[in-house]
């Protein structure tokens, strides 16, 4: 994968042109507030001009490109964020992590398409930047966004950034263990002031606390499979098939798709387009039948 650069402006400018509408939806959805995004012609950052609504809290979504990372700042100064966003449940967690994963599809060129996607919640979206490495010069596209009650706040993605662990990496503290915020200056005693929303990556936020056996069957791969349909035919009805062969099932083209993981169903979704590629929006999560063991007498 080439290196993020400030060089490549025109080819994330293309990109974030052709997918802002389909990412002006899937803002609208997890935001709840249909919105649309204009986006403007992309600059080189200058700290000292940055606008003094990147001084305070927001949102940092984190597209890892390789070892590098492109930003998306949503000040909570705007009209875009809602107030659940400060501290989501865990509807409002798989909500923002939907959102970081649909955004680093459709606002990156496909050289520097990821599958690692991040979002934090910062005090102070400047102290992010410096704290990931923005160096002065770096790429900034800004996307004004607008409501049907006009202009709400505007969205900026920022790009490299060198060090983006030190964004999202979690830090515990010994009396509380919260999560830091990202930026967060250090207090007088040393320790790091606490987040009171912290990280979220899909999947990691209850998984920290397994022992490390357990952790690193999360790193083992296993197929996992988007099934429309499936029928047994007889082989000689088989060998029949050819180009122009059409096999019907029994499932309404308009049932859920089914999500299989190492042969097993687990949930079920919706096919969605994410740009020129295919995706399944999870509705329902199928839970394990329950086995039943007769206890015998010694």
């Amino acid at each position: 994968m080439p290196a993020l650069s400030a060089s490549i402006a025109e080819a994330v400018f293309s990109a974030c042109t052709a997918g802002a509408p389909e990412a002006s939806e899937a803002l609208g959805r997890a935001l709840d507030c249909p919105l649309t995004l204009h986006v403007e012609s992309p600059e080189p950052i200058a700290f000292d001009r940055l606008p003094s609504e990147l001084a305070g809290p927001g949102l940092v979504v984190v597209l890892y490109a390789g070892q590098q990372a492109a930003l998306l700042l949503l000040p909570e100064s705007s009209r875009l964020m809602p107030p659940w966003c400060a501290a989501p449940d865990a509807t409002g967690q798989s909500k923002l992590s939907t959102l970081a994963q649909e955004l680093g599809m459709l606002l990156l060129p496909n050289d520097w398409a990821t599958e690692r996607f991040e979002w934090i919640r910062t005090a102070d979206l400047i102290g992010a930047l410096r704290a990931g490495g923005v160096a002065e010069g770096a790429g900034m596209i800004p996307m004004p966004a607008t409501t049907e009650d006009g202009p709400c706040g505007v969205l900026r993605l920022i790009w490299p950034a060198a060090r983006p662990e030190q964004i999202t990496q979690p830090t515990e503290t010994p009396s509380t263990g919260n999560l830091p915020e990202a930026g967060a200056k250090k207090p007088a005693g040393g320790k790091r002031a606490a987040a009171r929303s912290g990280r979220a990556s899909a999947g990691s936020a209850g998984l920290r606390g397994l022992p490390i056996y357990s952790r690193s069957l999360l790193r083992v791969k296993v197929p996992l499979v988007v099934s429309l349909a499936h029928k047994r035919q007889p082989v000689d009805r088989i060998v029949e098939l050819g180009p122009g062969s059409i096999i019907q099932f029994d499932k309404s083209c308009e049932e859920m798709l089914d999500l299989y993981l190492g042969g097993r169903m687990i949930a079920n979704g919706e096919a969605v387009k994410i740009g020129d590629k295919f995706g399944l929006r999870i509705t329902n999560i199928v839970l394990p039948d329950e086995r039943f063991h007769p206890v015998k007498k010694a």
